[in-house]
């Protein structure tokens, strides 16, 4: 089966696998891509494939070439690996009266690294955004003294207008109210209780652009 070889950021070839094991500076970790694939993630080190390992095995080792000593060759860029920010970095503002459901979230998110602050309320947000900036925001609708609805509108005009928000409810709300809600510039998500963790997580980890977790059904 011929291949293409990787060279710098080029696909050359197609090559025999005779013809690549004598190619100056081939060896069993050069990055090789077989005819008739069209995945990018097909380009793998030649030891991957018996048949090109085979003829590795039987061919005295080619001489070095000036080139051979030069860095190995890095792997297409459409096939590295996701580059992910680090949770540690990244903090996150839990607003909700319900002490059992915000104290969950803030243990969940915690136990993956994530900086968590609370407040009961949005007059106890705005008190905490006055010394702290997140990166997230998590709030419920119906708090006493200030609720989700007036927050929303009091981060508008502030500096923390820019500040992506998710919406947690357990209210029955109109069509008419999401759609509001909805128009807030900075609302990205709006979600339901019982919360549909997974789908949360995935939501968390998209927006802070760090790791997703593996697949869990947890629902609170």
């Amino acid at each position: 089966m011929p291949y293409y070889l990787h060279e710098g950021n080029n696909a050359v070839g197609p090559f025999e696998p005779g013809e690549l094991a004598r190619r100056p500076g081939f060896h069993k970790d050069t990055l090789v891509f077989p005819v008739g694939e069209v995945d990018q993630a097909a380009w793998k080190p030649a030891q991957a494939f018996p048949d090109l390992m085979l003829v590795l095995d039987t061919l005295p080792p080619p001489p070095p070439s000036p080139s051979a000593t030069a860095a190995s060759p890095e792997p297409p860029e459409d096939v590295a690996a996701p580059k992910w920010d680090a949770p540690q970095d990244k903090l996150i503002l839990i607003v909700d009266d319900d002490d059992l459901f915000r104290s969950s979230l803030v243990m969940t998110l915690r136990s993956m690294n994530f900086r968590i602050i609370d407040a009961t309320n949005g007059l106890d947000a705005g008190t905490k955004l006055q010394t702290q900036t997140p990166d997230l925001i998590v709030t419920d609708l119906m708090m006493p003294n200030q609720g989700g609805y007036e927050f929303l509108r009091s981060l508008q005009g502030s500096s923390s207008a820019r500040i992506p928000v998710f919406v947690i409810t357990g209210s029955v709300i109109n069509d008419a109210t999401i759609t509001m809600i909805r128009e807030e510039a900075n609302v990205l998500e709006l979600f339901s209780k019982p919360l549909n963790m997974t789908k949360f997580l995935l939501a968390i980890h998209r927006t802070m652009n760090t790791q997703p977790p593996p697949r869990r059904n947890s629902i609170f």
